[in-house]
C-alpha cells in the first residue's frame, strides 16, 4: 500500500505491506485522512506515538471496512465508516480496534466524516468530561477556525453554551460569526481584555487551553467563580511566567485539568466513541453541527497540507484524499 512515512523530520512516500487486523480489529481501506497539529509535532520528532501504535502519522480516517479480526461483529464488508486512530492514517489501509470505529452519521459522506473522529473525541473529553460544561455556561476556545475549534464550538453551542473563540484575522472572525461563535482577534488586543470586555468583567465558566504556560495568568483572570481550565496543548510553551499568583485558583474555587487524547487507553477511547455516537451524531443528523472542510490534498501532497496547517492559514479541517470514493 501507499503511505507517507516520517524520515529525518520530513514526510516521504513509501510502499508498505497491508496491515493485518488482530483480534478485535477491523481493516479499513482509507478514503480520507484528517490532518491534525499532533501530526506536525510527530513529524518534527516532538510527539512520539504510543507504544505499539503505527509510526505513521494520522489520527483519524474515513473509508470502508474490508476485513475483520477474530471476535468482531456488527460491521458489514465495504461498509462506510470513520475511525479514531493512535496513528497510521496517512496510508492506504489501517487496522484499528473495532470499538474505535463508527458508521457514518446520517446524511454525512466519507469526505465530511473524516473531519470528525479526532475533533469530536477531543470535544467530548475536554468539554464534557474534564470541563463538565452545562447549558447556560460560557466557554472560551483558542483557534476558533481550526478543525477542532470549529467542531468544538458548534458542539458547545448545541449543548446550550455561549461560546467565545480567539482568531488571528478579521477574515477568520467574519468566517466564525455565522456559527454563532463570538470571535476575538488577538492581533487587535490580548484575548483576556477582549473576553472581559465582552462579558462585562464576569468571564467564563470553562476555558479549553491550547496555549500553555504563558497564558495561565490571563486564563485565571478570565474564569468566574467555580470555573474550569482544561489544558490540551502548549503551543506557546510550558513555562508559567515568573510572579504568577495562584490566589484566584483558591479564592474563586477554580479547577485546572490536564488532558490528552492519543495516550488514553483503548477502553477510554471506546467510551468516547460511544458518547460521540450518542451525543454528536444526532447533532450532525439534524444540522445543529456541520463538518467544515478547509482544503483537501492528495496523499502524496501531505507535506503541503501540513505546511498549510503550520502557517495557520486554514479555516476548517484539512484533509488528505487517499483513495477516491
Amino acid at each position: 500500500m501507499q503511505a507517507m512515512a516520517i524520515e529525518n523530520g520530513t514526510l516521504v512516500a513509501v510502499e508498505q505491506p497491508l496491515p493485518i487486523p488482530a483480534a478485535g480489529e477491523v481493516l479499513i481501506r482509507v478514503a480520507y485522512a484528517g490532518v491534525n497539529r499532533a501530526d506536525l509535532l510527530q513529524i518534527a520528532g516532538d510527539y512520539l506515538p504510543p507504544e505499539g501504535a503505527s509510526p505513521l502519522p494520522g489520527l483519524e480516517v474515513s473509508g470502508w471496512v474490508v476485513a475483520q479480526g477474530d471476535g468482531v461483529h456488527g460491521f458489514s464488508l465495504n461498509a462506510p465508516v470513520c475511525a479514531l486512530l493512535s496513528g497510521g492514517g496517512y496510508a492506504g489501509y489501517v487496522a484499528v480496534p473495532a470499538a474505535h470505529v463508527l458508521p457514518l452519521p446520517a446524511g454525512i459522506g466519507l469526505k465530511e466524516a473524516a473531519t470528525l473522529p479526532e475533533a469530536a473525541a477531543t470535544s467530548m473529553m475536554a468539554l464534557l468530561q474534564e470541563g463538565a460544561l452545562k447549558a447556560g455556561e460560557r466557554v472560551l476556545l483558542h483557534g476558533g477556525t481550526s478543525g477542532v475549534g470549529l467542531l468544538m464550538g458548534q458542539i458547545a453551542r448545541a449543548r446550550g453554551a455561549e461560546v467565545f473563540a480567539t482568531v488571528g484575522s478579521a477574515e477568520k472572525a467574519a468566517f466564525l460569526r455565522p456559527f454563532g461563535i463570538r470571535p476575538m482577534n488577538y492581533h487587535t488586543a490580548p484575548f483576556g481584555e477582549h473576553l472581559l470586555a465582552l462579558t462585562e468583567g464576569v468571564g467564563v465558566d470553562v476555558i479549553i487551553d491550547t496555549l500553555g504556560g504563558p497564558a495561565l495568568p490571563a486564563h485565571l483572570r478570565c474564569l468566574r467563580r467555580g470555573g474550569r481550565l482544561v489544558s490540551l496543548a502548549m503551543l506557546e510553551g510550558s513555562t508559567i511566567p515568573a510572579g504568577t499568583k495562584m490566589t484566584r485558583l483558591l479564592m474563586n474555587h477554580l479547577s485546572w485539568h490536564g488532558a490528552t487524547l492519543r495516550r488514553r487507553s483503548a477502553a477510554e477511547k471506546a467510551a468516547l466513541m460511544a458518547e460521540i455516537a450518542r451525543i454528536v451524531w444526532p447533532m450532525l443528523a439534524d444540522g445543529a453541527v456541520k463538518p467544515v472542510i478547509d482544503r483537501c490534498f492528495a496523499l502524496p501532497e501531505a507535506k503541503k497540507a501540513c505546511a498549510r496547517m503550520q502557517e495557520r492559514l486554514h479555516m476548517g479541517k484539512i484533509l488528505l484524499e487517499v483513495q477516491a470514493e
